[in-house]
C-alpha cells in the first residue's frame, strides 16, 4: 500500500524542481531591475534624430556629397583679382571718316578675374590676360580682406601669371591642394570656382559651376586679332563646367578637392560654349620659372627644321610620297643638337615617340619642353648611308634670350 504514494512523489519531483528554479530566476531578475532603478521609472526618452543645438546639421550632412566637400576644401584658396590700367580698345563703329590710327585708343579701365593661392608666402596663380596691362592689382582673399599684390612674372605663351600679395605675414592664407593633371579621366567631375560677377556682388565667396572633363590634350588657336599672340595653346583640358569672363584664372577642381587646372577661356559664338583650362602640371613648372626667373626661359636645342623633302628624295630613301617629312636644315655650333651628333640633312622620323609629319606638328610635340628638364629623344635617318640614329637632346636656355633676361634683371617686376 505504501509503494503507490512513493512512486507518485517521484513523478512530481521534476515539476517541483522546475517551479522552484523559475521562482529563483525571477527573484534574481527582480533584484537586478531594482538595483538599476529601472522598475517603475519612466521609459527612457528616445534620442532625437536631429541635434537640438543645430536642427539642420544632420540634415545638411545627409545632403553632403563629393562636390560639396571639394568646394569646401578649395573655396578659401580662391581669390578675386581687381585690376586697373590702360588697355587698347577698338572702336565698335567703322567710321569711314576716321583715320585708321585713330580707330584704336588707350582707355583707362578696370576689370575682374580670379586666382588661387599656391603657398603660405602669398603666391597666387592666375591667367596672364587677367593682369595684362595692369598698373594696380588688388586681391580679395577668401575671408573678405583685400590687399595689394605685385606681379612676379607672366608668360603670354602659356597665358599664366604669378602674383604675390604684399606683406603676407599676419594674413590667413590657405593654399590650394594641387593635384596631378596627367591622370585625369574623361568623364570625371570638374568644378570651376571663380568670381564671374566680381564687385557686382558685395560678398567675398566665389561662385561654383559643375560639369565633367569633356576631353584632354586639346589644342586651340586664338583669333588673328588676339593680343596674346598667334601661337596655339596646346594640351588643354576641355570641360562643360561654365567658365565665364570673371572665372579666368580660377581653379578647376576634381571631386577630391584637388586643383587640376587653371580656368582659361570659353570658345563660343552663343551663350553656351566649350570651356578650356590649363593643366595644373603645366602651371606648376611655369610658376617655378616665374618665381625663380621672372619669366619662362626660352628652350634651345639648336636646330632648324625644314618642311617635307622633294618626292624624288623621298623615293631614294624609301619613304612614301604622301608622308610628311622633316629635314634638319641647320645646326647651331655648340648647341645641344650639335653635341648629340645631329647633322644638317638628317631626316627626322620621330620626336619623343611621335611622328613629326610637319613643322607645326613638331612645334606641338616640343611645346612645353622645359629648360633643364627631361632630354628629347629623336630618331633620325641619315639619307646618304641609310643609317638610323637615336639621339638624346638636352634642353638648354637660348643664349640670346638668356642675355636679354639678364640685361632686364634689374628692371624685373616684383
Amino acid at each position: 500500500m505504501s509503494a503507490e504514494p512513493e512512486s507518485r512523489w517521484l513523478r512530481l519531483q521534476p515539476y517541483l524542481f522546475g517551479f522552484l528554479t523559475g521562482v529563483v530566476l525571477g527573484l534574481i531578475v527582480l533584484l537586478l531591475l531594482v538595483r538599476d532603478r529601472r522598475l517603475g521609472d519612466e521609459p527612457p526618452a528616445l534620442e532625437p534624430f536631429v541635434s537640438q543645438d543645430d536642427p539642420g546639421e544632420l540634415l545638411r550632412q545627409s545632403r553632403s556629397n563629393a562636390i560639396v566637400n571639394a568646394v569646401e576644401m578649395t573655396r578659401r584658396s580662391v581669390v578675386t583679382i581687381s585690376a586697373a590700367g590702360h588697355r587698347l580698345v577698338r572702336s565698335p563703329l567703322r567710321d569711314l571718316f576716321t583715320w585708321p590710327s585713330r580707330r584704336q585708343r588707350l582707355v583707362s579701365m578696370q576689370w575682374i578675374g580670379s586666382g588661387f593661392l599656391l603657398d603660405h608666402d602669398g603666391h597666387i596663380m592666375t591667367n596672364e590676360h587677367v593682369v595684362r596691362g595692369a598698373e594696380n592689382v588688388v586681391v580679395s582673399l577668401g575671408d573678405g580682406t583685400s590687399t595689394r599684390a605685385h606681379l612676379v612674372g607672366t608668360s603670354t605663351r602659356f597665358d599664366l601669371a604669378l602674383l604675390r600679395v604684399e606683406n603676407p605675414r599676419g594674413m590667413t592664407l590657405t593654399p590650394a591642394s594641387l593635384g596631378n593633371s596627367d591622370d585625369i579621366m574623361v568623364g570625371e567631375w570638374a568644378i570651376a570656382i571663380g568670381s564671374p560677377f566680381g564687385d557686382a556682388l558685395d560678398d567675398p565667396q566665389p561662385s561654383v559651376s559643375v560639369g565633367v572633363i569633356s576631353a584632354i590634350d586639346r589644342h586651340i588657336r586664338p583669333p588673328p586679332d588676339y593680343d596674346g599672340g598667334a601661337w596655339p595653346y596646346v594640351g588643354l583640358l576641355q570641360t562643360d563646367a561654365a567658365i565665364n569672363s570673371g572665372n579666368s584664372g580660377g581653379p578647376l577642381v576634381n571631386s577630391n578637392g584637388e586643383v587640376v587646372g587653371v580656368n582659361m577661356s570659353r570658345l563660343s559664338r552663343t551663350s553656351v560654349g566649350v570651356n578650356f583650362s590649363i593643366p595644373i602640371n603645366t602651371a606648376k613648372w611655369v610658376a617655378d620659372e616665374l618665381r625663380d626667373y621672372g619669366e619662362v626661359r626660352t628652350p634651345w636645342v639648336g636646330w632648324r627644321l625644314d618642311e617635307a623633302i622633294p618626292a624624288a628624295a623621298r623615293r631614294a630613301i624609301h619613304l612614301a610620297e604622301e608622308d610628311g617629312v622633316l629635314v634638319v636644315g641647320a645646326v647651331d655650333a655648340g648647341s645641344p643638337a650639335a653635341q648629340a651628333g645631329v647633322e644638317a640633312g638628317d631626316v627626322v622620323l620621330s620626336i619623343n615617340g611621335e611622328d613629326p609629319y610637319s613643322r607645326s606638328r613638331a612645334d606641338r610635340i616640343l611645346f612645353g619642353v622645359r629648360v633643364g628638364g627631361d632630354p628629347i629623344e629623336v630618331v633620325l635617318l641619315r639619307p646618304h648611308n641609310g643609317q638610323r640614329l637615336v639621339v638624346m637632346l638636352d634642353v638648354l636656355e637660348n643664349p640670346v634670350t638668356r642675355a636679354e633676361r639678364l640685361r632686364r634683371r634689374g628692371r624685373r617686376l616684383g
